[in-house]
């Protein structure tokens, strides 16, 4: 009995952890929820379509071979021992993108490939030369970024170099290069 009467330390501590609880309850029902309102939109995938192949046209090459380079929209350029012919002049390929938001940032990659005739082969390198060869990067360049305009679809050029290589054999050499569109 000697405690009888005494407030001990503990419980002045159960006093205040009490009251604080109290006080926290009491704030609780004094909020107020507000709704927002939220929203998402998917935006599907763009899509790649072919217009016009990439064309190196008809040319021939002497013993030391050369390259055949689009690099600066239409324009065609060779060097080394290679001729281009008059009869196919040949031309860069001609893409459409479509699906893509009005103003979105669009990069296209070319990766390269090898062109083929029976056996015989010359390497490609893929130039996105971009919409309308208005951004245009140089050879060798395997991509291009640009905005894309406000009608979603996209007219993209693809220019690239062609590695001939000595006394190459006759032949119409065929490939793909692969083009991927992302935003």
């Amino acid at each position: 009995m000697r405690n009888k009467g005494k407030i001990t330390m503990f419980g002045k501590t159960k006093s205040i952890v009490l009251s604080s609880v109290l006080f926290v309850f009491c704030f609780a029902y004094n909020a107020s929820a507000t709704p927002i309102n939220t929203s998402a939109e998917v935006v599907g995938n763009i899509t790649v379509t072919e217009q016009t192949p990439l064309n190196f046209g008809q040319f021939t090459v002497g013993i030391a071979g050369g390259v055949i380079n689009f690099d600066a929209g239409t324009v065609i350029t060779t060097g080394g021992d290679v001729l281009l012919l008059g009869g196919d002049a040949g031309g860069v390929a001609r893409l459409n993108t479509t699906g893509t938001p009005a103003a979105a940032l669009v990069t296209v990659t070319v990766t390269g490939t090898t062109l083929a005739s029976g056996g015989n082969t010359m390497p490609i390198v893929g130039n996105c030369l971009g919409p309308n060869g208005g951004d245009t990067l140089g050879a060798d360049n395997g991509s291009c970024t640009f905005n894309s305009n406000q009608s979603a679809t996209d007219d993209v050029q693809i220019g690239g170099k062609l590695s001939v290589g000595a006394s190459q054999p006759s032949g119409v050499y065929t490939g793909t290069l692969e083009v991927t569109a992302a935003f």
